[in-house]
């Protein structure tokens, strides 16, 4: 097992355990490299069927992230198609397991929690939040899509925010992930130890779900302010009402509001691939009667594609490579080619 990504287990009373399976890779946020997805698969997979685990806690270590999403950096290196099927098959595989799992997993949501990070907390079935957590899908800044589940989490926001975060990769808050419905719990960020300690002296007998549900509302700290992206309801739900693609294109360059946070959204949107833009549109009215199967089944080709034909290496490039940040996207929304979306939704070969 990697030495990225740790697994011990607490025991509680009765000698059965909780088990933690940590994310160790604090200096590149936790991102998740193919080989840390695979021991979290093994990991995630014995414990399923180890009668002696009760609950499943997953974190990052560090002050600063659960996890910043996938190694970006390694798969736009990647040159043969199979390396980037098998990073897209087992990461979209674990969090369909997550998905799936019967046994409750609480996800700490300490810090930045993006991209993959976001959907690795999306799929566990408890979720908590603090006044340190910084969220996002910004995958329009690397010619990717909101994948990693985001299909699915994204398209059962109220209104149409999650279209408006994929398509502007815009940073949001532990309160805007509560009202959201992102996170269960909202709890202190020095509270993690004292969680735990709830954890290991609860008498885990009938519904485990549910416990973990009574032992994290002992927890839950009221937030000192509203969401931001409850205040932005109203603008966000016009912008993104405005008609086809095009049309919240130019709604959104358009923008004479007095939203900070919706500035700096679109501010981002602009700088970000066009390609990537129409995926997100094209996904999110698409997704929508597709099982956790079909979904992930869909992520996968399309990011696959993007990755072997779009725009992602160029995007990691700008960056993370060069760190010129002026990345050359192939195509404009306007000069796209019918049918060139088309292509994102096959088999690469």
């Amino acid at each position: 097992m990697t030495d990225l990504i740790l697994a011990e287990q607490l025991p509680i009373d009765d000698g059965r355990s909780i088990g933690i399976i940590t994310l160790n890779n604090p200096k590149a946020l936790n991102a998740q490299s193919l080989d840390m997805v695979k021991a979290m698969m093994r990991i995630f997979s014995d414990w399923r069927d180890d009668e002696s685990v009760v609950a499943i806690v997953l974190r990052g270590a560090g002050e600063r992230a659960l996890c910043a999403g996938g190694d970006i950096k390694t798969l736009s290196q990647a040159t043969g198609l199979s390396d980037v099927q098998e990073f897209f098959e087992h990461e979209y595989g674990l969090m369909q397991m997550l998905y799936e799992y019967p046994k409750p997993i609480l996800a700490w949501g300490h810090g930045v929690v993006m991209g993959g990070g976001l959907g690795l907390l999306s799929a566990c079935s408890h979720k908590a939040v603090t006044s340190e957590t910084m969220m996002a899908m910004p995958e329009v800044s690397i010619g990717l899509f909101p994948d990693a589940g985001g299909s699915w989490f994204l398209n059962r926001m109220m209104g149409k925010v999650g279209l408006f975060l994929g398509l502007t990769g815009a940073r949001f808050s532990g309160v805007d992930a509560l009202y959201l419905g992102l996170a269960d719990v909202y709890v202190a960020p020095d509270s993690y130890g004292d969680v735990i300690k709830a954890l290991t002296s609860a008498d885990w007998q009938g519904d485990h779900h549910g416990l973990l549900n009574q032992i994290l509302a002992k927890f839950y700290q009221a937030p000192d302010h509203d969401s931001q992206i409850l205040k932005d309801f109203h603008a966000i739900s016009a912008l993104m009402n405005a008609g086809s693609l095009a049309d919240v294109d130019r709604a959104l360059r358009g923008y004479q509001g007095d939203s900070e946070f919706i500035k700096s959204a679109i501010e981002n949107y602009t700088k970000g691939s066009d390609t990537t833009k129409a995926l997100t549109w094209r996904i999110y009215h698409e997704v929508k009667p597709y099982s956790i199967a079909e979904m992930f089944d869909m992520e996968r080709k399309v990011a696959v594609n993007c990755v072997m034909r779009g725009d992602f290496k160029e995007g990691v490039r700008a960056l993370l490579i060069d760190k010129d940040k002026n990345p050359k996207w192939r195509y404009t929304l306007a000069d796209m080619p019918v049918g060139y979306i088309d292509g994102f939704f096959g088999d690469c070969v």
